[in-house]
């Protein structure tokens, strides 16, 4: 991993992080920290903890998904290291813009465990897939069950939802391209690396493409055993599945938390689905700003202006801020091992 480059990331995340609150809190003169302080104060702490242990979950599940993958290939690996891909994933995703530097940095750590090339980029993009279509799902049961949620967004919010659906439908049918076509995925390998021989990076390109090669043989290899595992596809995308709910869950128990009503949960966890969706169609680290716009913005239909702001900090605190401190440290302790080693 470039670590210098990646600590200039961590930087601009956490400045991104600093305006975001900064713009939250400028919403209303009305509201202090006070205001937040006294809402943790005030709040059950049964509901805190499922709201912290969901945070965990979504950890967990990502790893589990991608020893899933890796396992019908033949490369097992214990829990611990899933636990240390995803990391990977959840933090260099958060910190770099459009998540671009999540997969490199879980590929990282899977390579390092021996685990082939071929292997760790099918294992990565086929996650990939299955996390988007998680999304799109959620997307469509918030359609099915609160449409009228979605009505009650400012004309920005609404376009900002529906072209990041869109965004996420592209993305997805591209990555499936991908794993099915090897081909398209060797021509793309083969353009980068002469733009690459041209512009002096790379001496020597046709070493580059004898291995290259190799690799795309292997990945042909794998990208065949996903259609004849259909049951390894399932259980992918369920675990993808549970994961974003529950990722999703956090924002309706800290509503209950903090005395909101357990029938009217389901308001709040429709609006942080939609907010999830648009904030897809800006690739700023983190959908940092974008996102805390949207949930504000859904949220305040459905409480006071204050309680929609303690709770989108409280949620934003726990799903995303709190979930980025633990992977960092774990990829962190991860990395140090392996140069201890």
């Amino acid at each position: 991993m470039n670590r210098k480059k990646n600590e200039i990331w961590s930087v601009v995340a956490i400045v991104l992080a600093a305006l975001s609150i900064w713009m939250v809190l400028r919403q209303t003169r009305n509201y202090s920290f006070a205001d937040f302080r006294a809402f943790f104060e005030n709040a059950n702490p049964v509901w805190i903890v499922m709201a912290v242990l969901c945070t965990l979950s979504y950890i967990l599940l990502e790893g589990i998904a991608l020893l899933s993958v890796l396992g019908s290939f033949g490369y097992k690996r214990g829990i611990s290291r899933g636990i240390v891909y995803s990391a990977a994933d959840i933090y260099f995703s958060a910190v770099t813009p459009s998540a671009s530097g999540g997969q490199p940095a879980s590929a990282f750590f899977m390579m390092y465990d021996g685990i082939p090339a071929a292997a760790t980029a099918v294992a990565l993009l086929l996650n990939l897939v299955m996390y988007t279509a998680s999304i799109m799902t959620i997307g469509i049961i918030a359609v099915l069950i609160k449409p009228s949620l979605f009505v009650n967004f400012t004309p920005l919010s609404k376009a900002l939802i529906i072209i990041g659906y869109l965004i996420l439908a592209i993305l997805m049918t591209f990555i499936i391209l991908l794993i099915k076509h090897e081909d398209w995925l060797h021509a793309l390998a083969m353009f980068l690396l002469r733009i690459m021989g041209r512009i002096k990076l790379i001496r020597s390109t046709k070493r580059f493409e004898n291995k290259i090669d190799r690799i795309m043989n292997d990945y042909r290899e794998c990208s065949e055993m996903i259609d004849g595992n259909r049951g390894m596809l399932v259980k992918c995308f369920l675990l993808n599945l549970l994961q974003r709910t529950l990722q999703i869950c956090v924002s309706a128990f800290l509503y209950i938390a903090g005395g909101g009503a357990v029938r009217t949960a389901t308001n709040v966890w429709a609006t942080h689905v939609y907010s999830v969706i648009g904030s897809s169609c800006i690739p700023i680290p983190g959908a940092m700003g974008v996102i805390d716009y949207l949930l504000v913005d859904g949220m305040k239909n459905l409480m006071p202006e204050e309680d929609a702001i303690s709770l989108e900090l409280a949620s934003r605190g726990v799903s995303f801020y709190l979930c980025v401190v633990i992977c960092g440290i774990t990829v962190a302790a991860g990395y140090y091992r392996k140069r201890n080693k």
